[in-house]
């Protein structure tokens, strides 16, 4: 039987409440999440304010991080120190210094 659409926002807001901060690296973050992290002397971590869940997809408020010039690769997902995930992005290229900026979403796919 399928998930219904109040099923999957309900599942959808759950995960948003975990956390909304966010990390950005220059490579695999590796199994806790602190390897490889993004640095520089405007460079910190991001949070998001996530909006309401609409058939099954919570989308949250755009997020910018100021970097120095570099290769971007992946981003951490945390709740407070708890690492909650890691993703491995698209590739962002940033010369000379500036800023990468991430809406970040999830989307419920259970059935």
């Amino acid at each position: 039987m399928a998930s219904t659409t109040a099923v999957k926002n309900s599942m959808a807001n759950a995960w948003a409440a975990l956390g909304n901060t966010y990390s950005l690296h220059t490579g695999d973050p590796g199994a806790g999440g602190t390897a490889n992290e993004a640095s520089g002397p405007s460079y910190n971590r991001q949070n998001t304010t996530w909006g309401t869940a609409s058939n099954g997809t919570v989308v949250g408020s755009q997020i910018t991080f100021l970097v120095p010039a570099g290769d971007y690769t992946h981003m951490c997902r945390w709740s407070g120190s708890t690492l909650l995930g890691v993703y491995d992005t698209t590739d962002a290229h940033i010369s000379p210094d500036g800023e990468v900026k991430v809406t970040p979403s999830h989307t419920y796919a259970g059935d």
